[in-house]
């Protein structure tokens, strides 16, 4: 019989979502409940995991509260990183076998060959997996996270049956390293759009000034959303001109909700959108290091901006049928009712 242990956040981010739907789908043993002290502006979320086995570990793990989580454990599984790698050397010595959700951008272990290795590295994204593969052979699994459909309903009817000027949303978030959501490149692609729509910019911070921008077409929204799924209602598309990065939840929640997601044309965008007309060119501007040396991509601000006015050009009954493409590609993709199984596999 399976005993799955889950460490899992709860609060508004993209950890938080991620375990959260884990929790839901899996239906753990047990969970060790995250209060991420580390994470500023977040509110703990313990009321999400009512109900649920667990208990509430401040901040970081520390040796003793490992020992107490894994006790009576077949399976451990984390998103992104451990925490306290005590997790996964314990792990080995019980004979539970421990999962690691893992960011490229973010695996501890690319940068320091001392730490444990899991019994898997679930990827995420496609994003790299060629090069996790070359390095830890048969641990590393492209699988990534759930999302339910039902969590999108009411946002993916809202998006179908809109009217009027067109309405395109655009996700910060929490602020990362180099612009990673290309925010700077979608405010600079505006000077040279000829049409009239609406941009809807969401964060959840205050921004910098060279965020900010007169155009009078674009709102600004600084709030925690009570849900992930307020904020992809009464849109036409996400805008998300990514300079490097795996895994978005954004663009997972997005198509979810049925809204195509204009990307730049690299890794892993492409292997997800490749097939629709969501793409736009981008080139190499730099890189930097996090746990190993990363990619830095610039979108082409005017194929960029050619894209948002051919979006504003087109047929409602056209601008419908690419909604229903993006909810199927996030279906076939991420939901629950088909990646239940794959877990279920890893994880017997």
């Amino acid at each position: 019989m399976v005993k799955l242990g889950i460490l899992a956040f709860a609060n508004d981010s993209g950890l938080g979502n991620q375990t959260r739907r884990l929790v839901q789908m899996l239906k753990p043993y047990r969970i060790m409940l995250i209060n991420a002290t580390f994470s500023k502006n977040k509110q703990f979320r313990k009321d999400w995991y009512d109900g649920f086995n667990g208990y509430v570990v401040n901040g970081f793990p520390n040796n003793h509260e490992v020992r107490v989580f894994l006790r009576g454990l077949t399976h451990v599984l984390c998103a992104e990183n451990p925490l306290n790698f005590f997790l996964i050397e314990q792990a080995r010595r019980s004979g539970i076998k421990s999962y690691i959700q893992s960011n490229y951008e973010f695996c501890d272990n690319l940068s320091d060959d001392s730490l444990p290795l899991p019994d898997y590295f679930l990827m995420p994204s496609y994003w790299h997996l060629d090069t996790m593969i070359a390095k830890y052979g048969d641990r590393v699994v492209y699988l990534p996270p759930p999302i339910d459909p039902n969590e999108f309903v009411v946002a993916r009817e809202i998006n179908m049956n809109r009217i009027g000027k067109v309405r395109f949303l655009h996700i910060v978030g929490t602020l990362a390293a180099n612009d990673r959501n290309g925010t700077l490149d979608l405010l600079e692609s505006l000077k040279y759009t000829k049409s009239d729509f609406v941009l809807v910019i969401r964060s959840q911070h205050d921004l910098p000034r060279e965020y900010i921008s007169n155009d009078k077409r674009i709102k600004y929204i600084v709030e925690n959303a009570s849900s992930c799924e307020d904020m992809y209602k009464d849109f036409d598309a996400l805008i998300l001109p990514r300079r490097y990065g795996g895994l978005s939840l954004t663009t997972n929640e997005a198509l979810m909700s049925g809204l195509p997601v204009i990307m730049p044309d690299i890794s892993p965008n492409n292997e997800l959108l490749g097939r629709y007309p969501f793409l736009v060119m981008a080139r190499k501007k730099g890189e930097f290091i996090t746990r190993t040396k990363i990619d830095i991509y610039e979108t082409n601000r005017i194929a960029l901006a050619e894209k948002l006015d051919w979006l504003c050009s087109q047929p409602r009954d056209r601008l419908n049928k690419m909604k229903i493409d993006a909810f199927e590609l996030g279906y076939e993709n991420f939901s629950v009712n088909k990646l239940k199984p794959e877990y279920d596999k890893w994880l017997q």
